[in-house]
């Protein structure tokens, strides 16, 4: 049995066994990145994750992006040590193998990959937040008390991303630009995304927003209510600082060479 734990789960170590064995086994195709591959092959993956780690239904759409987060890691990661090792592990198939080097020498990556390192070096020192030596997952077990619910992953953003003010006169203040543009990206996000027909409390439609954007649909129930559901799930809010950031670079570049 498994748990939310802030942005993480209980039981970890037997959860990211069962993740490894399950996102390995379907990975029978050549696909350069998490987001490539197919909803229905994801989706099995986590079927067959939770055929392993068990977790109370209130508990799948949160569980659902944390899986989704984490696998999307730890295929980054193995895909980033095959290229470069040029070894191939025994969990890959040749065929996809061989498919992935051809990839990994085209013009088209190298130019992908040289972009990367510049919006890297370029995000150095972090995001801030408010937590100060606290980690996020003791803030969300405090939240979860005051809340008496587990905390979803946009409020513990917002709540280590804000800082509030003493005198009431006075806005609250994000810690920096980047945080709060990716806060309200997030929820355009959900607006745009959403069924129109869905009627949704305020909770409900930040935990649809979990589901993220995609190009399938899903009905998924939650409290008796029906979200309408996408294919590929928002993973990590602090992941949209990287690549909001990566966009502003690649503009940079752009401009600065048509000059």
């Amino acid at each position: 049995m498994i748990e939310p734990d802030g942005s993480s789960w209980h039981s970890a170590k037997d959860a990211a066994w069962a993740l490894n064995e399950y996102v390995r086994r379907l990975y029978t195709q050549t696909y350069h990145s998490w987001s490539e591959i197919p909803n229905s092959i994801r989706q099995a993956m986590f079927n067959n994750f939770k055929t392993m780690c068990t977790l109370e239904s209130r508990y799948n759409l949160v569980i659902g992006t944390t899986f989704e987060r984490k696998a999307s890691a730890r295929l980054s990661s193995w895909l980033k040590s095959v290229r470069d090792s040029g070894e191939r592990p025994g969990w890959m198939l040749p065929h996809v193998f061989d498919e992935l080097g051809q990839y990994w020498n085209t013009y088209k990556f190298k130019a992908i990959s040289d972009q990367a390192k510049v919006a890297r070096g370029s995000l150095k020192g972090g995001s801030l937040h408010t937590g100060g030596a606290k980690m996020v997952g003791t803030i969300a077990r405090v939240m979860e008390k005051e809340l008496e619910r587990t905390p979803i992953e946009p409020e513990v953003f917002e709540k280590t991303h804000v800082r509030k003010k003493d005198n009431e006169s006075n806005p609250d203040v994000w810690v920096e630009e980047r945080a709060e543009q990716t806060f309200n990206d997030f929820h355009k996000h959900v607006a745009e995304n959403l069924d129109s027909s869905v009627q949704l409390t305020p909770e409900l439609r930040l935990q649809s927003g979990l589901e993220g954007i995609g190009s399938s649909r899903q009905a998924e129930a939650l409290d008796g209510v029906q979200i309408a559901a996408m294919s590929e799930q928002i993973a990590k809010l602090t992941a949209a600082l990287a690549k909001s950031e990566r966009k502003r670079v690649a503009e940079q570049q752009s401009m600065s060479e048509t000059v």
